[in-house]
C-alpha cells in the first residue's frame, strides 16, 4: 500500500513540477509570457542555414530543435537543459545535454540574438536573431544520450533528467521492460535512485490518473544503469559569500595548482570585506558596490616567496585595482575596467 501511495505522490509531483521552482528568480527576466518559442535560421559554415527553434520555459528549463538545411539526413539535433539570466546585460545563459554554454542577448520581448562563445556580440553582417512565434512549441524531442536518476516503484517508473532537473513518468513502451529489469537487479533497496542512460523520446502522453497530457519519457533504447549522481546543474550564482576561482587573467588562462591554495576571490557580506589569493599569498581588503559598479581596495597581502606554478599574485593585485564593474553569467563572474574591457574571469562550482 505504501509503495503505491509513494508512486502516486511521485506522479503528482511530475504533473505540477513545471511551476515548482523558478531558476531565474535571482535576476529579473525581461521576457514576459513564458513559455515562449524563438525561431529563425542561423548562419552555417557548412550548410545552407541552421533552422532553429528554442523554447524557454518559466521554470528555468528550455528545449530546442535544429535542422541543418541542405545536408543529408540525419541533419537534425535536439537539446534539453536549463537557462538563467545574466545579472546585467540581459543575456540568456543556456546549458544543454553536451554541457557547453550558449548565450543569447534579449534585444526585445520578441527577439533574442545569438552571441559568441565568450558571450560577446558576433561582428557580422549575417543574421543571428531569433523571433518569438505566435504560440510556444510543445515538448517532442528524441535525445541520446539522455541521463537521469531512475526509480521504479509500484509498477511506475520515474526518470529525473540530469541537466534540466525535470522529472518524467516512463511509458510502458519501447525498451521499458529492459530498463525496469536492469534497475531491479542493481538497486540495493526499494525506491533507490540509479543513474540511467537511454535513447529517449520526450513527448506529451496521457497521465496514469485522469488521462491528462503530461511530458513523459518513451525509452526507445536502454543503454546503461548504475549507482551514480547527476552533475551540478546550471544556476545563477551569487556575487557574495562564496569563493570565486580565477580562470582567466588579462586574456590568458590561469593554471590552477594541483594542490595548495587556488587563486581567487571572495566578497564577504559582513563589513564589505574582500579576501583571496593569487595562488600563493593571501590578499585582504574591502570593496564598494553600487549596482553593477564595484571598486576593490586591497589593504594587505602576505609576503611569502612562492615559485609554484599558477602563482599570479602580482598581476592579480595590479589588475584588481583597475576593476570598475562586474557581471555574473550563470556560474561565471567577469570583472571589467572603466571602458568595459574584460580583465578577469572567475568560476564557482
Amino acid at each position: 500500500m505504501f509503495e503505491k501511495l509513494f508512486a502516486g505522490t511521485l506522479m503528482a509531483l511530475v504533473i505540477w513540477q513545471p511551476g515548482a521552482a523558478n531558476a531565474t528568480t535571482a535576476v529579473p527576466v525581461p521576457l514576459p509570457q513564458l513559455p515562449a518559442t524563438f525561431s529563425g535560421t542561423l548562419p552555417c559554415a557548412s550548410c545552407e542555414g541552421i533552422e532553429t527553434s528554442i523554447t524557454l520555459q518559466s521554470d528555468g528549463t528550455f528545449f530546442s530543435r535544429q535542422r541543418y538545411a541542405g545536408q543529408v539526413p540525419p541533419n537534425q539535433a535536439s537539446d534539453l537543459g536549463r537557462w538563467v539570466m545574466s545579472h546585467y546585460g540581459n543575456i540568456v545563459v543556456m546549458q544543454g545535454q553536451n554541457s557547453n554554454l550558449r548565450y543569447f542577448r534579449v534585444n526585445s520581448t520578441d527577439s533574442i540574438e545569438m552571441l559568441d562563445l565568450e558571450a560577446r556580440t558576433i561582428l557580422s553582417n549575417l543574421n543571428y536573431h531569433l523571433n518569438r512565434t505566435q504560440t510556444a512549441d510543445s515538448l517532442d524531442l528524441k535525445l541520446f544520450p539522455l541521463r537521469g536518476q531512475y526509480v521504479y516503484l509500484a509498477d511506475a517508473g520515474l526518470f529525473s533528467e540530469c541537466v534540466s532537473g525535470l522529472s518524467f513518468p516512463v511509458l510502458a513502451q519501447g525498451d521499458n521492460i529492459k530498463l525496469e529489469r536492469e534497475y531491479l537487479e542493481r538497486r540495493n533497496e526499494p525506491g533507490q535512485a540509479l543513474l540511467a542512460t537511454v535513447y529517449g523520446h520526450l513527448k506529451l502522453a496521457p497521465s496514469m490518473e485522469g488521462g491528462r497530457l503530461v511530458p513523459s519519457l518513451l525509452p526507445l533504447r536502454y543503454e546503461h544503469i548504475a549507482l551514480g549522481n547527476c552533475a551540478t546543474r546550471l544556476h545563477s550564482a551569487n556575487l557574495k559569500d562564496q569563493f570565486w576561482t580565477l580562470v582567466q587573467l588579462n586574456g590568458k588562462p590561469v593554471v590552477l595548482p594541483e594542490s595548495g591554495r587556488a587563486p581567487g576571490l571572495m566578497l564577504h557580506s559582513e563589513n564589505s570585506r574582500l579576501s583571496g589569493s593569487g595562488g600563493c599569498n593571501q590578499l585582504l581588503g574591502t570593496y564598494t558596490l553600487d549596482g553593477r559598479f564595484v571598486q576593490l581596495n586591497l589593504v594587505a597581502a602576505t609576503r611569502m616567496a612562492c615559485l609554484n606554478e599558477g602563482n599570479v599574485d602580482g598581476e592579480l593585485i595590479s589588475t584588481l585595482a583597475q576593476v570598475r564593474s562586474w557581471n555574473i553569467l550563470g556560474q561565471r563572474m567577469e570583472l571589467y575596467d572603466q571602458l568595459g574591457r574584460l580583465l578577469a574571469r572567475f568560476e564557482v562550482a
